[in-house]
């Protein structure tokens, strides 16, 4: 009897330890997040750990006894997400997704006015997309992956999708198989372009990819991982979906290995993919293969990302072929982790609803036990697929906001829309989450912090007025009107429900040059769905803020971020005037208004200069700083050009898809298309020879390749001069003819 009581203490007291052990961790992440976020004022904060509310996350932010900030959560996400909270709430202050620097708050804390306790809807966060890993994450380094898994966490993500470091995986196994060093590197694709090489629809290009890259992405990766899990996320590795090199047909010629259908954003075959058949019985043991490596070099949280025919066909469309393919993956999958999940996005079906019958769907989601197979409703904006296919057909799914293609920099926001969808979405067994499947970063940052702030409101009716003001005075930085009304204005006007955030925006600087706009390659689309009179009365009331407000860097970098659309938009009106000229052979109105579109172009290059989010030059650094060598450094400069202006080859399928409003970028890479094509048609008027429309875009595609291929001298990484100073200047400027 004594034995056994001894048994019972010891297994109590065990039990109490690792608790104890468990909430000391979770403090002291916190706090460290703290520190990192807040310097030196860790120790205003109190910060306690508390069960879960009916296995929901859970804070609470309220004033203590002492004088200080308590903040309490069940894990380590919910602490961050208190703390934010109390950042946006009672501080009123932004911690934004690309912040190069601390936050500074003048002063004693605030104290919370009221104790406020909240309760997540949705239990699991998800964000990121394959995509973003080549738009946005291509070049970053710990630095930068650490201040924004702090941003994840304090926003609540508990999902992220970590695709970092998946080729020193691949490696291993490819090479395991029979392959050479020299053969699987070659297979990869350039750093940028990876996501797409991951995804199965090209191979090849831009490689090999050096193992400077294959190295540092791999102890990036486990240091991305530890702090995701250190701060409670379980991030959402990778597994085999069927994408294999071509080589292994002659290294296993039984297997059943198709070549899938060449053409893919309008690359040559030279890049077309090989796939495995699911059923194939070599499907199993590669894997295997992967998930052990990839469990040795990076641990898992039993969560995979698999999407087996994103925007490639099937080989089959025989709904108890794909039934087959979803049992595969997932019981291959379980073979190796019992407690395997497979996260899908939700955009093979949306892209391409022709094929994607009901029958075809529903049998590959029901060759899947219940519970193991989660939809990512990739672009709930657009369309909630769940209410299409009658919530996936039994399958659990997360509602996501995409609203961004490519890392197109042009002004979308539907709030409206995404918050009266979010208080309807059905949060329980069907609908277990919600997130965001944005292509690439820093764009429209408001729309994304209220995706993922919802459902911790879920207890209370809120509109989008109601949080758009809350976001007003954060940016401010405290209580401003002028900047209140201004975000009203652009909420009601600008940010309307019409405008689609995908499909490929810009402004019309960014347009390859043509002498109809309706006539513009497909990846560029100047139009907009609101009047530019009406961004303009928000950005004029925005500049009457005070002087408190134009101090806080949110604030600076939402005045650069409207002058810029608010001037390109106004571009599209001197291109119209100019071409209104041209057709009219009216030489000295053409010359009139073409240089003042071109002056315009350079001042919108100058006016990016300000903020560090806009700089071409941080980019190229960031892929320089990757080599080890000069060669190797040019040859990430080179991809990282590649990526934002021709894609693969100048004048293929996917030009401009990428386009950004960036300093560096426009002076050297648009404008000069805009420059020769005025000069041309100026000739063309001095001449009477028509314009050669034909070897004007001879000459833009050699003039892009060269862009990609001969670096020009070095770009600015660091902010330079006044950015509300010069945003108000060039608003002053324009103000009048932009009212015209």
């Amino acid at each position: 009897m004594v034995m056994k009581t001894k048994i019972i203490f010891f297994f109590l007291f065990a039990s109490c330890v690792s608790v104890f052990a468990s909430e000391s961790e979770t403090v002291r992440e916190s706090q460290a997040l703290i520190q990192r976020v807040l310097p030196g004022h860790v120790d205003d904060f109190v910060l306690n750990q508390i069960p879960s509310e009916n296995g929901l996350d859970v804070f609470e932010v309220k004033a203590s006894g002492t004088g200080k900030i308590m903040l309490r959560g069940n894990n380590a996400v919910s602490i961050a997400t208190a703390f934010n909270w109390y950042l946006k709430e009672t501080a009123r202050v932004s911690y934004d997704w690309q912040a190069i620097r601390p936050l500074t708050i003048r002063g004693v804390l605030p104290l919370p006015a009221s104790a406020i306790r909240r309760t997540c809807a949705a239990g699991q966060r998800f964000f990121n997309n394959t995509c973003t890993f080549g738009y946005t994450f291509a070049f970053w380094n710990w630095e930068q992956w650490q201040r924004f898994i702090d941003w994840m966490a304090m926003n609540g993500v508990n999902r992220p999708l970590m695709q970092a470091g998946q080729e020193a995986v691949w490696l291993r196994v490819w090479k395991s198989f029979g392959m050479t060093d020299a053969q699987v590197r070659s297979y990869f694709s350039g750093p940028a372009h990876l996501p797409w090489h991951r995804m199965a629809n090209m191979d090849k290009w831009g490689g090999p990819l050096p193992m400077s890259y294959i190295n540092g992405q791999q102890k990036l990766q486990q240091q991305i991982l530890q702090r995701s899990r250190a701060l409670g996320m379980k991030p959402i590795l990778s597994a085999f979906a069927g994408h294999v090199p071509a080589e292994l047909k002659t290294i296993r010629p039984a297997a059943h290995i198709t070549r899938i259908e060449p053409g893919w954003g309008g690359m040559t075959a030279d890049y077309t993919t090989c796939f495995l058949d699911p059923t194939d019985g070599l499907f199993a043991e590669i894997q295997k293969r992967f998930l052990t490596v990839q469990q040795q070099l990076y641990g898992t949280d039993h969560l995979y990302s698999a999407d087996p025919f994103n925007e490639i066909t099937p080989p089959s469309w025989e709904p108890d072929y794909l039934a087959g393919v979803g049992k595969t993956i997932y019981n291959t999958l379980s073979a190796v982790d019992k407690d395997a999940v497979w996260y899908q996005m939700s955009w093979t079906f949306y892209n391409d609803s022709t094929h994607w019958t009901r029958p075809r769907l529903e049998a590959m989601v029901h060759a899947v036990p219940k519970g193991r197979l989660v939809f990512l409703d990739y672009n709930c904006e657009e369309q909630e697929y769940f209410r299409k296919s009658a919530n996936f057909y039994g399958a659990p799914f997360i509602w996501c906001y995409l609203g961004n293609f490519g890392g197109n920099t042009h002004l979308v926001a539907p709030l409206n829309k995404v918050v009266n969808r979010l208080q309807k979405v059905p949060f329980g067994s069907a609908c277990v989450g919600v997130g965001s499947t944005l292509e690439g970063i820093n764009v429209n940052p408001g729309i994304y912090e209220i995706t993922l702030e919802m459902p911790w409101r879920n207890d209370e009716t809120v509109n989008a007025d109601t949080l758009i003001a809350r976001y007003a005075e954060r940016r401010a930085g405290a209580k401003d009107k002028a900047v209140k009304d201004a975000w009203l204005m652009l909420r009601q006007n600008v940010l309307v429900d019409t405008a689609v955030g995908i499909w490929n925006h810009c402004v019309v600087f960014q347009v390859s040059p043509v002498t109809d706009l309706s006539k513009s390659f497909w990846s560029t689309n100047p139009r907009i769905p609101y009047r530019n009179a009406q961004l303009m009365a928000a950005l004029n009331r925005l500049f009457q803020a005070g002087a408190d407000a134009k101090r806080a860097d949110a604030y600076r970098f939402d005045v650069v971020n409207l002058t810029r659309q608010v001037l390109g938009n106004y571009g599209t009106v001197l291109y119209t005037k100019m071409m209104a000229a041209y057709q009219a052979k009216d030489q000295g109105a053409f010359r009139q208004y073409s240089d003042s579109f071109i002056r315009l172009g350079m001042e919108m290059d100058n006016l990016l200069s300000t903020r560090h989010e806009f700089l071409l030059g941080k980019w190229l650094a960031d892929a320089r700083s990757w080599g080890d060598t000069p060669a190797e450094k040019a040859y990430y400069e080179r991809n990282a050009r590649e990526i934002i202006s021709t894609w693969h080859k100048a004048g293929g399928g996917l030009n401009d898809y990428s386009n950004r409003q960036w300093n560096g970028l426009l002076r050297t890479y648009y404008m000069p298309r805009w420059v020769e094509f005025v000069h041309r048609l100026n000739s063309s008027l001095n001449t009477g020879v028509p314009f050669d429309e034909k070897a004007f875009s001879t000459w833009c595609a050699n003039f892009e390749q060269g862009w990609v291929d001969s670096p020009s001298p070095a770009f600015s990484d660091t902010e330079k001069g006044d950015a509300v100073q010069l945003a108000y200047q060039l608003f002053e400027k324009y103000k009048l003819a932009m009212m015209e």
